[in-house]
């Protein structure tokens, strides 16, 4: 089932997922009903069924809402002094920053990811979601060979390809792990601080002109900070995701850009 294109219809979609987001908030995912989430909008159920085939389509919608990749091309817009450095750090920052703001992200990440939800989705709804997780991993992959080929990093294909498997592999343990509440307090260190230890340790294994440092690390993160402050729920919306579709992504990694034809 297609997304809305029109206005009306893109509207009444996102009252839709805006409903579904306080439900998952406030009674988790396991206990989400189209039942009441029609009630929660104020529809019948046959109103839902026009923009959602099933349960797993609002939750894939949803994930692509929050995806870290929908602010990945507006930020650089913004900052086109970014080295590929920085860019390579770009989605870990952007990952924990969502995480911070949604209550529910980090749930709908996991829940997503997992094949028995995933492949329960619609045909359409899956195929948006494989090259939005595939544009992930290619933001990573195509910052690096960039960072080679400007003389940033040395490294060969293989070292890049371990490097963007370090990276998100960390990032997905460290979420898992500081965002379950289930590990007592005194077997975690400081979040922010772990973070740049092991970014740092991970990175430094490899031969960049620029190290990462604490300083280069927290103007990083302020300004990410102070981009999600600004226009984070801007980029949470149906429009929004549609609109991307249409940018110029001519400059940027080629599988952000296939992650919105």
């Amino acid at each position: 089932m297609k997304c809305p294109t029109e206005t009306l219809p893109m509207m009444r979609c996102n009252q839709i997922l805006d409903a579904a987001e306080r439900l998952i908030e406030s009674q988790g995912i396991v206990s989400f009903k189209f039942s009441q989430l029609a009630k929660e909008v104020g529809c019948s159920t046959g109103t839902l069924y026009k923009f959602f085939e099933r349960k797993e389509d609002v939750l894939v919608c949803l994930f692509l809402r929050s995806a870290t990749s929908n602010h990945l091309p507006i930020f650089i817009d913004k900052h086109p002094e970014l080295s590929e450095l920085e860019k390579v750090l770009l989605p870990v920052l952007f990952t924990f920053e969502t995480i911070s703001r949604s209550k529910s992200f980090f749930t709908l990440r996991s829940v997503s990811v997992n094949t028995m939800v995933w492949q329960l989705a619609s045909d359409e709804k899956v195929e948006r979601f494989k090259k939005r997780i595939n544009a992930f991993w290619g933001w990573f992959t195509d910052s690096l060979h960039a960072a080679v080929e400007q003389g940033e990093l040395q490294a060969t294909p293989l070292q890049i390809k371990e490097l963007v498997q370090g990276l998100t592999f960390y990032l997905t343990g460290s979420l898992t792990q500081f965002e379950s509440q289930l590990i007592a307090p005194e077997y975690l260190s400081n979040r922010r601080e772990t973070c740049y230890r092991h970014l740092a340790k991970l990175m430094g294994q490899y031969k960049w002109n620029q190290a990462l440092t604490p300083e280069l690390f927290d103007s990083l993160e302020a300004r990410t900070k102070a981009f999600f402050d600004q226009h984070y729920r801007d980029h949470m919306t149906c429009a929004a995701c549609s609109a991307l579709s249409g940018v110029n992504l001519k400059d940027r990694p080629a599988c952000v850009r296939q992650a919105y034809q």
